[in-house]
């Protein structure tokens, strides 16, 4: 039962951030100042089982923190592609990075420039479990 906890959790954790991401995103690089968020159904088992069993063994695989900390967007990176190409696959984009340059993405699939965000990101996750 305590592992459902955790997938629920998470899921809705990482779902949460995405939200306040994408909002705060708009409020700063466009003109929306309303500070509408989104994210899709479908991160919420991405998140709920990468940000539990994923979180886990990369803390196993790398123990040093500073490591770890400038790896996390190499393991999210792989979750994207291997995610966003099965899911392009089938004509569904679950998310869409190709708004930005074409030297900062690949394939609007993973995107070079949220690096930062997702090193902040695995920081954020670890301080709270």
């Amino acid at each position: 039962m305590r592992m459902v906890h955790e997938l629920v959790f998470w899921g809705a954790f990482g779902m949460m951030l995405e939200i306040c991401f994408t909002a705060l995103r708009g409020l700063i690089f466009s003109s929306e100042r309303n500070l509408i968020g989104h994210t899709s159904l479908w991160m919420f088992p991405i998140y709920a089982i990468g940000l539990t069993a994923g979180f886990d063994l990369i803390h196993t695989l790398i123990p040093h923190t500073v490591l770890r900390y400038l790896t996390y967007p190499l393991w999210i990176w792989l979750v994207e592609i291997v995610v966003g190409r099965f899911a392009v696959a089938r004509e569904v984009r679950i998310w869409d990075y190709s708004y930005l340059p074409e030297y900062l993405h690949w394939r609007g699939i993973v995107s070079f420039a949220h690096y930062p965000v997702w090193v902040g990101f695995g920081i954020l996750v670890e301080m709270v479990k």
